[in-house]
C-alpha cells in the first residue's frame, strides 16, 4: 500500500507537551535560584550572627574588666579615705602633742608610734620638765622614763620614753 500523502516529519513532543516542559523547567530552575539565594543569604546571616555573638562576648569580658576596675577603684577610695581619716587623727595628735610642749623646752627629735612616744630635747632645767611636761605625758601614757644629762653648753638634755604597755616599754629598754 501506498500513501497518497506526503509523510511529515514527526516530532518526539508535540506543542502542548513542549509547553509544559518547558513550563516544569522554568519552575525547577527558579526553585533551584531560589535555594541557591536562601543558601546564600542563611549563611550569611549564620556569620553575621556568630561575629555578633563574639563582639558580645568580647562586651561581656570588657564589662567584667571595667566592674573589676570599679571594685579596686573604690577600695582605693575607701582605703584613701581611711587613709585621709587616719592622717587627720595623726595631724590633731601631733597637734595636740605640740601644744603639750611648754616654751621653756625645746624638742629635737619626736618619734611618735601608736603606742609609744620618745622625746629628745633641751630645757633650762630638770624642774621645768618635771613641772610642765612630765604631768601631761602621764595622763596620756601609762609608762614614761626619762633620762637627764648636760651639754657642754650647760642646757640639760632630755630623752623621754612613754609607753600604753608595759611591752614596749621594755622594748625601748633592750634597744639601748
Amino acid at each position: 500500500m501506498r500513501s497518497f500523502i506526503q509523510p511529515r516529519k514527526k516530532r518526539l513532543l508535540d506543542q502542548m507537551s513542549m509547553l509544559w516542559l518547558g513550563f516544569i523547567l522554568l519552575v525547577a530552575a527558579g526553585l533551584i535560584i531560589f535555594g541557591i539565594v536562601v543558601h546564600y543569604k542563611s549563611s550569611f546571616y549564620i556569620k553575621m550572627l556568630d561575629s555578633l555573638q563574639e563582639k558580645n562576648q568580647q562586651q561581656l569580658k570588657s564589662v567584667k574588666t571595667l566592674q573589676r576596675r570599679i571594685a579596686i577603684i573604690k577600695t582605693q577610695g575607701k582605703l584613701q579615705q581611711e587613709v585621709n581619716e587616719t592622717n587627720n587623727v595623726l595631724k590633731e595628735s601631733i597637734q595636740n602633742m605640740f601644744d603639750l610642749i611648754p616654751d621653756q623646752i625645746t624638742l629635737s627629735k619626736v618619734v611618735m608610734e601608736k603606742e609609744s612616744l620618745y622625746l629628745k630635747g633641751y630645757t633650762t632645767s630638770q624642774d621645768s620638765y618635771n613641772l610642765l611636761l612630765e604631768p601631761a605625758l602621764k595622763s596620756i601614757f601609762t609608762h614614761t622614763k626619762v633620762k637627764f644629762s648636760r651639754d657642754a653648753q650647760g642646757r640639760i638634755i632630755f630623752e623621754s620614753f612613754s609607753t600604753i604597755k608595759d611591752a614596749l616599754l621594755e622594748d625601748i629598754d633592750e634597744g639601748q
